[in-house]
């Protein structure tokens, strides 16, 4: 099962012609803005989001998807609150089984942010995000630079874009890395299963500590080389 989490995937929607600063700065102010809403807010914003995604080209079914990877988390998020309930009551009853508002608050949250976020990566590529980082953390600096008295001790060179940038590719990163043990896996005649996550999850820690070493050292050398 290939995992497509914040992968980008093209489409001829109006959200993938818009410009990647916008939906980035969209897209942070819609995140913050999530800590203010209550649940009723969330319970229609989730589905409405899906709609809007639908409408965007992004398929009910390849939504699903983007949830498979935090589906764990939130079941046993709910286990941990349902034995909470269980003991705090005394009673084994339907009432107990129903986690509380904060709960389904924080989950609906979570839910929600996943949505945002992937809008964002399967509507803009890396070299998109990347781009509109720099020229941002450029315009910054020319303005920072051109203050008295403390412009003069600004670099104007882009240097933080470089870093963020690997943080954000970093989801993405390891879902290809994923998808790529789980071909071999399968060209191997493996089969999907318990079997399968225990045997290549220690190969993807090798391989993502790999790959961030790479990063380390093309971060040094770019370093040494701007010096």
């Amino acid at each position: 099962m290939e995992l497509s989490l914040f992968s980008f995937q093209p489409t001829r929607s109006p959200l993938t012609k818009l410009p990647a600063g916008i939906k980035l700065m969209a897209l942070l102010f819609a995140i913050v803005s999530l800590f203010s809403i209550n649940l009723t807010v969330a319970l229609v914003l989730c589905p409405l989001l899906i709609l809007f995604s639908a409408i965007m080209g992004f398929s009910p079914a390849s939504q699903l998807k983007d949830f498979k990877p935090i589906l764990t988390y939130l079941v046993l998020y709910y286990l941990i609150a349902v034995v909470t309930n269980i003991i705090q009551s005394g009673d084994l009853s339907v009432r107990s089984l129903i986690p509380p508002e904060e709960l389904l608050l924080s989950i609906l949250r979570l839910l929600l942010s996943v949505q945002l976020a992937s809008l964002l990566y399967k509507s803009t590529t890396t070299t998109q995000i990347k781009f509109s980082l720099q020229k941002a953390e450029n315009f910054l600096r020319r303005r920072l630079h051109a203050l008295p008295f403390v412009g003069n001790k600004i670099d104007t060179r882009t240097s933080a874009t470089f870093s963020l940038i690997l943080v954000i590719s970093f989801i993405p990163r390891i879902m290809s890395l994923w998808n790529q043990l789980e071909v071999s896996w399968q060209a191997r005649g493996g089969k999907p299963g318990l079997s399968m996550v225990s045997t290549l999850l220690p190969q993807l820690f090798v391989l993502a500590f790999q790959d961030a070493e790479d990063s380390w050292r093309a971060i040094a050398s770019r370093e040494i080389s701007a010096s």
